[in-house]
């Protein structure tokens, strides 16, 4: 004779309505997650335009030119005046002097191609702690 065994119910978890909620677990995290937002430099750059009339002529007296070269050594250069080498911690007082005497003067900021992208941005922050607002960017 054969004696059948009960199946006994063992329990379980239903695995039915669990994608549904893996999905809703997802969707609440996704809308309720906040994401860091990385602003980096803000700069307005120019309209690109082939014809001349956007092209403006600026006296050399409303024009400071700051150099910083391959080794990290800066050079500014106001009007005509000869150039003269600062330490990057003087020049937010110096420009803010120069901006506040001609609230024309542009800045053009030219960083050798093989100098650290660090040094161009340091020089950029303090130029723009100093109030410049009129800064021109280029390398040489």
């Amino acid at each position: 004779m054969f004696i059948r065994k009960k199946k006994r119910n063992l329990g379980g978890i239903p695995t039915a309505s669990l994608s549904d909620v893996a999905f809703l677990l997802l969707v609440f995290f996704l809308t309720t997650t906040k994401f860091d937002i990385k602003k980096g430099i803000g700069l307005t750059l120019p309209v690109k335009s082939d014809t001349t009339e956007n092209q403006v002529k600026l006296q050399a007296e409303n024009v400071t030119k700051i150099q910083v070269g391959q080794d990290g050594k800066i050079q500014i250069k106001v009007g005509k005046n000869e150039p003269q080498e600062v330490a990057l911690s003087e020049i937010k007082g110096m420009v803010n002097k120069i901006v506040s005497d001609n609230p024309d003067m542009v800045i053009s900021l030219k960083t050798h191609r093989k100098s650290n992208y660090k040094n161009m941005v340091d020089v950029l922050d303090r130029l723009r702690m100093a109030g410049a607002q009129k800064i021109s960017l280029g390398t040489n």
